[in-house]
């Protein structure tokens, strides 16, 4: 008889040891509001990491574009000897010539966007002024997706002058935006947008 009643309690303690470790509904479903806290939480993080890398990759892309036009300019305005406005003005110009030594003069012109092409600023290089601006050749990638767009272009001319000290050479001031493309993704992680401006001087010869 004690034999069969220290089983008996056996089997009642192993009862209650299920019991009491077991849980309840309650506190399963405070469990699951409590990983789906988590797993928000962790997910917005994530997000917002993705959103910010996003935007500094896009900044930067356009940055390097915009940078290349500019140089691009540079180079080309700085080896020639004169500069004259033939669009706009008469402070700020949309198309300049430049006259070049030995060579055929410069058009460099901002031109508006197309069905395929972003605003650009392109050049085109002839004894005569171009005909039409899809004679131009782009200095950026003009594609409306993965190009950059160039908006706010203008040329300013101070003209060559002479002073105590010799002869004083013209100036071509440059300003330009530079944005992604017409036809990029609009989301808010995507936009950038980079202003350029640099003052040119020519050669004297």
């Amino acid at each position: 008889m004690p034999f069969h009643k220290k089983i008996f309690n056996f089997k009642f303690l192993i009862s209650n040891f299920k019991l009491l470790n077991g849980f309840t509904l309650i506190e399963f479903i405070v469990v699951l509001g409590i990983l789906g806290f988590i797993v928000t939480s962790t997910v917005l993080f994530l997000n917002s990491v993705l959103r910010g890398a996003n935007q500094t990759n896009i900044t930067q892309e356009v940055k390097q574009n915009g940078q290349a036009v500019l140089d691009s300019l540079d180079k080309q305005i700085r080896g020639s000897i004169s500069v004259d406005g033939i669009e706009g003005g008469p402070v700020d110009y949309t198309a300049i010539k430049l006259t070049r030594p030995n060579e055929d003069p410069l058009y460099i012109k901002c031109l508006s966007a197309t069905a395929t092409q972003n605003n650009r600023i392109g050049t085109f290089v002839s004894a005569t002024a171009p005909a039409a601006d899809s004679n131009y050749t782009s200095l950026s990638n003009d594609d409306r997706t993965n190009g950059v767009n160039v908006v706010g272009c203008k040329f300013n001319i101070v003209t060559s002058s002479v002073a105590q000290g010799g002869q004083v050479p013209a100036v071509v001031g440059v300003s330009f935006t530079a944005t992604q493309g017409l036809d990029a993704p609009y989301r808010q992680d995507f936009a950038a947008s980079a202003p350029f401006q640099t003052t040119i001087s020519l050669r004297t010869y």
